[in-house]
Order: C-alpha cells, then structure tokens, then sequence
C-alpha cells in the first residue's frame, strides 16, 4: 500500500508501529532475531532515534468490525476486519484530535524549541503519512484533508483487546458459554483497554476470579 516517496525505512522488531514484538510470529521471538536487528540497527538513520511522536486514541469507538476463525488449527490467525472509521462520529473525533495536537505543538510553551508555524504541522503531517506504518494506500500529496490523514494513519497498537465479548462469547463470569469448565481472564475480554498497560489489570482480574472458585468450591465442600 505504499506510494513511490513513502519513508520505506523498517525499524524491524522495535518498530513502534508494530508494538515491539507483537506482530512478530512466537516462534521466531529468539535472542537470535533480536541480536541480528541490534546489528542492522547501526545502518538506520540517526533521524529515526533523535526524536518523538504524538498520538491519539480513539476511546470507545462506535465503529465495530468482526473476528472469523479461518479454521481449527490454533496455530493460524483468525480473519479480522477492523472497519476502522466505519461510524462518522469516530472520524470527527480523530480529526478533533490532530487539530489538538497542533495547537498544542504550536502555543507558547511548545514554539520555544519546536519553532513550529503552520507549514511545518502540515510537513510534519505529510512525514507521518509517509511513514510505513500500515499496509493503507497513501495520499501522500493531500494532508489539506485532516478526515484523509486519519484514514491513512490509523493503526491498533500494543493493547489488543475485545475479540472475546463478555455476553458473546463469555457469560459475567467469564466462562466460556456453551461450557462448563473453561474460563477466559484475559484482556480480550475488556470493551476497553486501560489507558496504561494492561497487565496489573489483568493480574487483578486472574486473582479475583480464582478466589471467587476457589471460595466457592470450598462452601460447596464444607456444605454452606
């Protein structure tokens, strides 16, 4: 899906569009891998360590895609469709997110050692579009259109989440519905992820639903 004047630079695993190593097959995740990028690293361009990115997250959003298994073997990824921006409230917001991020580049306190007028926004929006960062066709001339920009960037990244609906797939109680000894405390469970990592979440998550068993096979033991 990249243009002709796309940035084809690939950090390999430390990518921050892939989320470290998320995307990376388990089992090719081996010292190896990470010793061989370590060395192809020093190739990179230096511009590529000496800076920062803004983001934003869309909460909650409207727009809904859907999750198929493509078949048994635990081993291949299921078919995902994200559908992202499907509702347009979710592109309104997207759009009200990069314009804040502007101004906030662009006041006061920022401009000191940014020096960053409006030309600048817009270069530094056509860097990002420019990116590789998805497999999304580019439109690397038209950053006029902020809708435009939000399409072609958007990306999930690092706190995958939702692909086990409590209700759909799991009942409150996190069991698997249509059985009777499967659980699932996970973070594919949660309708949103926490704005930080999610791991102490889920820690807390494991621990309460295995004292909330385990206290009640022991009053079913003791007869209570």
């Amino acid at each position: 899906g990249q243009s002709q004047d796309s940035i084809h630079c690939h950090h390999g695993l430390l990518s921050a569009e892939i989320g470290q190593l998320s995307t990376v097959p388990p089992k090719q995740r081996t010292q190896q891998a990470i010793e061989e990028f370590i060395k192809r690293k020093r190739d990179l361009p230096r511009e590529a360590f000496k800076g920062g990115f803004i983001l934003e997250k869309i909460a909650m959003p409207l727009s809904t895609g859907h999750l198929n298994l493509i078949n048994t073997n635990i081993e291949n990824n299921p078919s995902v469709t994200f559908n992202y921006f499907g509702h347009p409230r979710d592109l309104r917001r997207c759009v009200n997110g990069i314009r804040m991020a502007a101004k906030v580049i662009q006041s006061d306190r920022f401009t000191n050692f940014t020096k960053c007028d409006k030309p600048t926004v817009e270069k530094l929006l056509n860097m990002s579009v420019k990116a590789n960062i998805n497999f999304i066709p580019k439109h690397t001339n038209d950053t006029k259109s902020l809708e435009q920009f939000c399409k072609d960037t958007v990306i999930t990244i690092w706190h995958y989440h939702g692909g086990c609906h409590v209700g759909k797939v799991v009942d409150p109680n996190h069991k698997v519905l249509g059985t009777r000894r499967l659980r699932i405390v996970d973070g594919s469970t949660f309708s949103e992820s926490p704005g930080t990592n999610p791991q102490g979440t889920v820690l807390m998550m494991g621990r309460y639903m295995g004292v909330k068993i385990l206290r009640r096979r022991l009053g079913k033991a003791a007869g209570v």
